[in-house]
């Protein structure tokens, strides 16, 4: 038996493998595709090959609604086609990997492809990298979704993906796959590193074959001069860092301003078209990838205090044509913040001792990588693109040393890389596994009982001895006349008193028997929890609002509802491999009284997303799918933000009698 999996294994491995040639040719050729489609959107809007030329060269007025213009154009696309396409693209790729099985919706990769490049070539502030590695792995889904891939392939097909995404676009094949295992998968096995070095390998050969091979920037020879300069490279690592940091929290900061503003969906990116417009009045060199100006940067052709207010201009720009609802990467804005650093800390010392201090170009170079590895808390992947780069061992010295640094230092002050911190906004751990993470998607709300035996705070222990011996509670809620939380007691705390009822009744009411701090806000998620009932040794813990008690949540339900849980995945998970759900019965019987059926999406849900429907807490059921007529798709477990559209089939999870309550609701 085991000669025979092994033999089972071999065979998905090599199939994998094959697979992975064509993902590496599909993820070139997109990349080659995606440069030439945003250079034809650049000459479009800007009428030039460069954009600070144009600036320099037509009204002011126009430089300011062009990228507004970008921002009108693709709002409708994004709202009405893959609102996946939004933001940046690699957490959208990790969030499929920890709760889809690595499945991507097919439209992605036309609309991230189309978004990004009017984005990027109107203007917006943002990178080419991030789409192309969405666009990719979206690529390497729907081929492993056509070759009926099982999950653990598909895992290893869409970071496979990701890595021709990359390699393809720096020329740097093995970047490329240290990006896919270091930042999607964190697994070195041979079973998953092959198929993404060989889609890697494949991605750039295919690049070349049309573009030549070509490094992205063009890099002059660097060497370290002396061991002095290593204080520098130091303090280089220390403020990449910081800068990174900085990034991070600016970056999510504006995207909640934003959100928070009552303005449509639609006119966001307008808005912040507007405003990148206005700062690139004076720096035009925000606009775009801003590879031209990285380039000047490794020249040495970046003036002192210009390095200086980029830093801040390019993080400021980033950070509105994201958070405003842009399409493209951040990748390249931590090439360009990293350069434009490294040229300010160089000049600095450079300029003090010319003969042992490289010129800022090196100090740039090195800068690159510092910022890169430290918003992505991905240091090999750093180091590595960089050396691919070059193509020179000599400047890898203060490169790793700046890097590991620079990493170090953000892991330890900020947790999360500038890609989880996106996860962990929506309640996602990605480095935390499925389990996690299910716990963490289900919120305290959802689940709050009234089943519960409750005393005044100024109860007699005498009575409450009464009332609790010999009845089923084990836990006991303790509240006061406005019904604010006082504490809790169990049973055993209860049964050491009584013997001693009738001494104690005098003097002993239900506050001295409470012991406080076990209980949860309304906000909190079932991981939070889990965690207080594997600390405290009791069945229940008090919820409540603004210090008022609502009612308590079960251990017994919890673990209950994170067993359906898993089987809902799994369940959705099966349904996908099949591909059809009209090739099934409309009415799965999953056990326990739980169902999956099949209903059309009621009138009164159309145009509402299935967060305003609240499904999961009014009527306790999970849609595990929607099958949609136009365009025809099939979308697993949708997020909260997807809209019920007319003729939308949904597949259900839950108790019958909880389906049935929404089936018969009046079309």
């Amino acid at each position: 038996m085991k000669v025979g999996f092994e033999k089972s294994e071999f065979r998905e491995h090599i199939r994998l493998t094959l697979l992975a040639v064509l993902v590496g040719f599909a993820g070139g050729l997109a990349s080659v595709v995606f440069k030439l489609m945003i250079r034809f959107f650049q000459n479009q809007f800007w009428k030039a090959d460069s954009i600070i030329s144009a600036v320099s060269s037509q009204p002011w007025y126009l430089t300011i609604l062009i990228p507004a213009l970008g921002g009108l154009i693709i709002s409708p696309i994004i709202y009405f086609g893959a609102r996946e396409a939004k933001g940046h693209g690699v957490p959208e790729i990790m969030e499929s990997l920890i709760f889809r099985g690595g499945r991507i919706r097919h439209q992605v990769v036309a609309i991230k492809a189309l978004v990004s490049s009017i984005c990027i070539g109107s203007g917006g502030s943002v990178g080419r990298e991030g789409p192309i590695v969405q666009i990719s792995s979206s690529l390497a889904s729907s081929i492993g979704q056509l070759f009926r891939i099982k999950e653990r392939g598909m895992r290893t097909l869409v970071a496979a993906g990701a890595a021709a995404g990359i390699g393809g676009t720096f020329n740097a094949p093995i970047a490329g796959a240290l990006f896919a295992v270091e930042v999607l998968l964190g697994e070195f096995g041979i079973f998953s590193f092959s198929p993404i070095i060989i889609a890697s390998v494949i991605s750039t050969l295919t690049s070349r074959l049309f573009t030549g091979d070509f490094s992205a920037f063009t890099v002059p020879k660097y060497t370290l001069i002396s061991v002095w300069e290593i204080g520098p490279y130091v303090l280089l690592g220390i403020v990449s860092g910081l800068v990174a940091i900085f990034f991070i929290k600016t970056l999510y900061f504006f995207e909640d301003k934003i959100d928070s503003l009552r303005l449509h969906a639609l006119l966001k990116p307008l808005l912040g078209g507007l405003l990148i417009g206005v700062i690139g009045l004076g720096l035009p060199q925000i606009f775009g990838v801003g590879y031209g100006a990285i380039d000047a940067c490794l020249q040495n052709q970046v003036g002192f205090w210009i390095a200086f207010l980029l830093v801040f201009a390019k993080i400021l720009s980033t950070s509105l044509t994201l958070g405003s609802g842009g399409s493209g990467g951040i990748f390249a804005p931590c090439l360009f913040i990293g350069a434009m650093t490294g040229s300010f800390i160089g000049s600095i010392f450079h300029n003090y001792f010319p003969s042992s201090i490289s010129s800022p170009g090196a100090f740039s170079l090195v800068g690159m990588g510092a910022v890169v590895a430290a918003a992505t808390h991905a240091p090999i992947t750093a180091i590595i693109i960089i050396f691919e780069l070059t193509n020179d061992y000599k400047i890898i010295l203060p490169l790793m040393f700046s890097s590991i640094i620079a990493s170090f230092l953000t892991a330890g002050i900020h947790r999360e890389s500038i890609y989880t911190m996106k996860l962990k906004r929506r309640g996602i751990l990605f480095k935390e596994g499925r389990e996690v993470n299910i716990l963490r998607s289900l919120f305290v709300k959802d689940f709050i009982v009234q089943d519960y035996h409750v005393f005044p705070n100024t109860e007699r222990v005498g009575k409450i001895i009464d009332q609790a011996i010999g009845g089923e509670a084990h836990s006991f809620q303790i509240v006061d006349s406005d019904k604010n939380y006082v504490g809790c007691f169990s049973l055993n705390q209860l049964k050491k008193s009584v013997l001693q009822k009738d001494l104690l009744d005098s003097f002993i009411i239900a506050q001295d028997l409470a012991v406080p701090d076990i209980q949860l806000d309304i906000e909190d998620n079932l991981e939070q929890a889990m965690e207080i009932f594997g600390r405290e040794d009791v069945a229940e813990i008090a919820v409540l609002k603004n210090k008022k008690f609502l009612g308590v949540i079960k251990r017994k339900d919890i673990i209950e509802v994170y067993n359906h849980e898993i089987s809902k995945r799994e369940a959705a998970s099966g349904l996908v491999q099949k591909l059809k759900f009209t090739h099934l019965t409309k009415t799965i019987d999953i056990g326990k009284g739980y169902r999956i059926m099949e209903i059309e999406a009621p009138v009164a849900f159309l145009d509402k997303s299935l967060k305003e429907l609240n499904l999961r807490a009014v009527y306790r059921i999970n849609v595990l799918l929607i099958r949609r007529k136009y365009p025809a798709q099939t979308i697993t477990l949708p997020s909260a933000d997807e809209i019920i559209r007319k003729e939308d089939i949904l597949i259900l999870a839950g108790l019958e009698e909880n389906i049935k309550k929404v089936s018969s609701i009046k079309k």
